[in-house]
């Protein structure tokens, strides 16, 4: 609808011009219809050569000689059916009308300047029709590039609407991955307390119930303000604290100065669940891990560190299934606009993550 509206004023304000310079030819009722045939004519070969001979022969079938030969065809056809019909309504130039008087422009030495304006060109032999050749040729490639272009912005509308769908079907797919692989680690931690008969066990199901109903009915969303997906960490860290026999030795520190800010769900979880995964956190009196979530610059800064034993490097080289999903739900949203590091220094793993954060819910 806005591209008719968009045409039409065009052709309007094209007819309107044309109006004016003629109008002082002929009177105005003769150049209203002039002008109005003149500007249909223009307007039928515009869209015939470009929604017509473009589309069939260099779009749909990428035939640019017959195009060139239907063009040149339809072009000749074209000036002989304008001059027929712009005969219909003669102006003639040579006289001025009763706007301006010959006397106006004749001089004493009988020199008049009337004399140099053209006569009229519809009766000047072939002179109109080679103006109405000249005229549909210049038309006729501004439609076709009009219409290449059109086209050609169509296709990469369409792609990019087509990878956006994709990437949010894989964006879907992988969050999916997450949360299963998140309930059931949780439930192996909940399933070893109520074995042991531990006093711990009905606040993990509490603890957990918060959890799941984070993962229910907010990582739905494409984006979660930073403050909820916060909270959802310290919940899963109080649930990890529960099993282990040195809560202390997990230290936390969160500067955040924009909570309300947005990011995708669930993409620090794998990193912290790999650090008692995979780490000697819970499982050696020494074993440790450190949190820093902070903001600053629109981006969100991420960056855990946890100690491991020699017995467990190999276990830190398999990064497990949500390691992967989370590196590529990354790679589909942010593209180049993140920075992953990893480092195995002695007897500590450390990984850094930064990426932009969003300022609206429905930005991505």
């Amino acid at each position: 609808m806005k591209k008719i509206v968009i045409h039409s004023i065009i052709w309007l304000v094209l007819m309107y011009f044309l109006f004016i310079s003629l109008s002082m030819f002929a009177p105005w009722k003769l150049v209203a219809q002039r002008s109005f045939a003149s500007i249909f004519l223009m307007a039928g070969m515009f869209y015939i050569s470009g929604c017509g001979l473009a589309n069939q022969f260099l779009i749909r079938r990428n035939k640019p000689v017959l195009f060139g030969l239907f063009s040149i065809v339809f072009i000749l056809l074209f000036s002989v059916f304008r001059v027929r019909i712009l005969n219909l309504f003669p102006v003639n130039l040579g006289t001025i009308g009763p706007h301006f008087p010959d006397e106006l422009f004749r001089q004493d030495d009988g020199f008049s300047w009337s004399d140099l304006l053209p006569k009229n060109r519809l009766e000047s032999g072939r002179a109109p029709y080679l103006a109405g050749f000249l005229m549909n040729a210049v038309i006729l490639v501004i439609a076709v590039l009009y219409r290449l272009y059109e086209n050609k912005a169509q296709k990469e509308q369409e792609s990019r609407e087509e990878l956006q769908q994709s990437q949010e079907a894989q964006i879907l797919y992988l969050k999916s991955q997450v949360n299963p692989h998140f309930l059931f680690n949780t439930l192996n931690n909940l399933y070893g307390l109520t074995y042991s008969k531990s006093d711990l066990a009905p606040q993990m199901v509490l603890g957990l119930s918060d959890t799941m109903r984070y993962l229910i009915y907010e990582t739905e969303q494409k984006l979660v303000p930073i403050e909820k997906e916060i909270n959802f960490i310290r919940n899963y860290l109080e649930l990890e604290k529960m099993r282990i026999s040195y809560p202390e030795n997990v230290r936390v520190t969160i500067r955040v100065d924009r909570p309300l800010a947005y990011i995708p769900p669930l993409l620090l979880l794998p990193f912290i669940e790999n650090c008692f995964k995979h780490g000697n956190i819970g499982k050696d009196e020494d074993g440790w891990m450190e949190l820093d979530i902070s903001d600053g610059n629109g981006n969100l800064y991420f960056v855990c560190k946890n100690s491991y034993s020699s017995a467990q490097k190999k276990q830190m080289a398999t990064s497990g299934i949500g390691l992967a999903n989370v590196k590529k739900r990354l790679e589909l949203i942010f593209a180049e606009k993140y920075e992953l590091q990893a480092w195995k220094q002695d007897d500590e793993y450390m990984v850094s993550l930064q990426f932009p954060v969003f300022q609206k819910k429905d930005e991505l």
